[in-house]
């Protein structure tokens, strides 16, 4: 019963390290020269101008020529030119920034966030220049990040990066896979990083950081005079501190507000208790929108102001409820987190490098803390979902950040179990009682599996099965999400499906036989054909667990069961049983994926391990008719 088993990738999870190029692609474009240079005018204003020219050669390469640029009311494109060459034979295209697809960010509920995009169309291959300048005004809380490539497959011939400082202004900056350099002249401190002839990288399931395969470049100035707010970022302290700045005052709600909030409260005797009705008003009264209000989407909209509106963003929503915890004395903190990465970058604390807030209520009373997400409703209350556990995190205080790591949960609650009864006829044909048990990560993919249409819960409770199922009903769904945190669970979520499904095709008859599968609702796992090109990585461990009950028909009997099997390796432990008793087969077999990291040249241990796990799923069992 192994659904997806190798689809997390180790991308985000994995510690940052030493650029590893894989020089040997077959590539789909090529990064002839990419060159950006940032030039500070002053310590709230600078020009940030680019020049590419990329050759596509496959249209697999295509996107690494898309353009993408973000304006808001701290940056706007100024200009803009480019050419897209067919080298195939035909007309050379000019564009200028009307050619360029505009789409507002905003929809004039914030400010004037907006991206300009271009996807280059035409046979391949094509040559592709684009040059253009954004100017930054009002203020500087990061340079813009250096990203040789951002597709696989795409070398780089050369590529240079550039911050252009008055002598004596102080930067910061964290680089791999580039040579650095600086000067000083004419009274500027030019900061330089070059990279010659990159191979690109591969995509695989299970693969390294992303950053330890490609080149790239964090630069920020280390003092900070962004939107009226001054400060510094040297570490994540001082960006508490600045952050807490942007924060006064937007907690205060309206005295009829408050009086109401806590009314709604009034019979709650704990903390958590107070939570769990504040965060079900949440839920019930307001809406996420992915819109970056706020100064450079840094602030967060006034409690009052979501209150009024009914929508905010992550920031927005955790302020709020933040702001109505304290109108009845709970206390929380404010907390930035980047929810696809795990690991901050190594000594480098940087407002450029968290995409999301969350809320961190401490709760005594049970030894805990509630990491609350307050942009999805569909999470149950203080789960630690996949993009939280585990994440190296900052709280916001009044007096500077605090840098933590969310707790991760015990490897040993990562679980799935299905119990599948079949009632087996003659014929071949089956009727199926099945039981699927989903704990902590397992749950997210089913959050939402009671409102589903029934063909999408179709689609999700057989796409791992390799029968095909021609009537399936959902019998019954529960879950723990409205007593697990008061019950003192741990905060870890459980979700139960019963359902029945039927097929005429469940075994094969041949004769006298009927060849029975073993485990047809197991999903196989996944191994690669090819050369592996990047280590294996998997960031924890789950076990996935199937239990199978078959009565045999009457007029038949066991002819044969697979043998048992039993593995212990690097990458996992898996057994395989099959008995029959008292004129019942019973078969259980149990994957446990184990964390770890395994270099490409010893992946074909890792390929036979696979090889034999799905042997066992895919083995058969034979029935014969009495008397023959």
């Amino acid at each position: 019963m192994i659904r997806c088993l190798l689809l997390t990738l180790g991308l985000l999870v994995a510690p940052f390290l030493p650029l590893r190029s894989q020089d040997t692609l077959a590539t789909y474009a090529r990064i002839l020269s990419h060159s950006e240079t940032f030039l500070l005018t002053s310590p709230t204003s600078g020009e940030w101008t680019v020049d590419q020219s990329i050759l596509v050669t496959n249209p697999k390469g295509r996107s690494a020529a898309a353009l993408l640029i973000y304006t808001d009311s701290f940056r706007r494109l100024t200009s803009f030119s480019g050419e897209i060459t067919p080298l195939g034979g035909g007309k050379v295209v000019k564009l200028k920034q009307k050619d360029l697809v505009y789409y507002s960010l905003s929809e004039g509920l914030a400010d004037d966030s907006a991206s300009w995009t271009y996807l280059p169309d035409g046979p391949c291959p094509l040559l592709v220049h684009y040059t253009y300048k954004v100017t930054y005004r009002n203020g500087i809380a990061s340079f813009p990040t250096f990203l040789a490539v951002t597709d696989e497959k795409v070398s780089v011939t050369k590529a240079r990066y550039t911050v252009d400082v008055p002598e004596g202004f102080s930067i910061k900056h964290l680089s791999s896979g580039m040579e650095y350099a600086s000067e000083s002249k004419d009274g500027r401190e030019r900061h330089s990083w070059t990279l010659q002839d990159f191979g690109g990288y591969a995509e695989e399931e299970s693969m390294p950081s992303i950053f330890e395969l490609i080149p790239y470049v964090y630069a920020s100035p280390v003092s900070i005079d962004y939107g009226g707010y001054s400060g510094t970022q040297s570490d994540w302290k001082e960006i508490g501190s600045w952050l807490a700045q942007l924060q006064e005052g937007r907690q205060e709600l309206d005295p009829k507000q408050i009086a109401e909030l806590q009314e709604m409260c009034k019979d709650c005797t704990t903390d958590l208790q107070k939570l769990e009705v504040l965060y079900r008003y949440l839920r019930n009264t307001t809406r996420y929108v992915s819109l970056q209000f706020g100064i450079g989407g840094l602030q967060p909209m006034a409690a009052a102001e979501v209150h009024r509106v009914g929508f905010g963003d992550c920031k927005g929503l955790s302020n709020y409820l933040r702001a109505m915890l304290a109108a009845v004395g709970v206390a929380s903190d404010y907390t930035i987190i980047h929810n696809r990465r795990a690991n901050l970058l190594p000594g480098y604390a940087s407002l450029g490098q968290m995409n999301h807030v969350m809320l961190a209520v401490p709760l005594p009373e049970i030894g805990d803390t509630a990491w609350v997400e307050c942009t999805n409703p569909l999470y149950p209350l203080g789960y630690r979902h996949s993009g939280a556990a585990g994440h190296q995190v900052v709280l916001v205080h009044a007096d500077g950040g605090e840098q933590i790591r969310i707790p991760d949960y015990p490897d040993s609650l990562s679980r799935e179990e299905q119990h599948t009864q079949v009632s087996l006829s003659p014929d071949g044909s089956a009727r199926l009682t099945l039981r699927r048990m989903l704990f902590l990560d397992h749950v997210e993919p089913y959050l939402d599996f009671k409102e589903l249409k029934p063909d999408v819960r179709r689609r999700m409770l057989t796409r791992a099965m390799k029968l095909q199922a021609d009537e399936l009903t959902v019998t019954g769904i529960t879950d723990n999400f409205d007593t697990y945190a008061t019950e003192g669970r741990g905060f870890i979520p459980e979700i139960t499906i019963d359902y029945t499904l039927s097929t005429r095709l469940y075994a094969n008859l041949s004769g006298d036989r009927m060849f029975v599968p073993l485990n047809p609702v197991a999903q196989m796992l996944s191994s690669q054909k090819g050369k592996r090109i990047n280590d294996l990585v998997f960031k924890g461990s789950s076990v996935y667990e199937d239990h199978i009950t078959l009565p045999i028909p009457e007029g038949w009997h066991v002819e044969n069961l697979p043998k048992g099997e039993k593995l212990e390796t690097a990458w996992g432990q898996f057994s395989s049983t099959a008995s029959a008793e008292n004129g019942v087969i019973e078969i259980r077999q149990v994957i446990r994926l184990l964390p770890g990291r395994t270099p490409a040249a010893e992946y074909d241990g890792y390929r036979a391990f696979a090889r034999v796990v799905n042997k066992c799923y895919a083995a058969t069992l034979v029935l014969k008719k009495d008397g023959d």
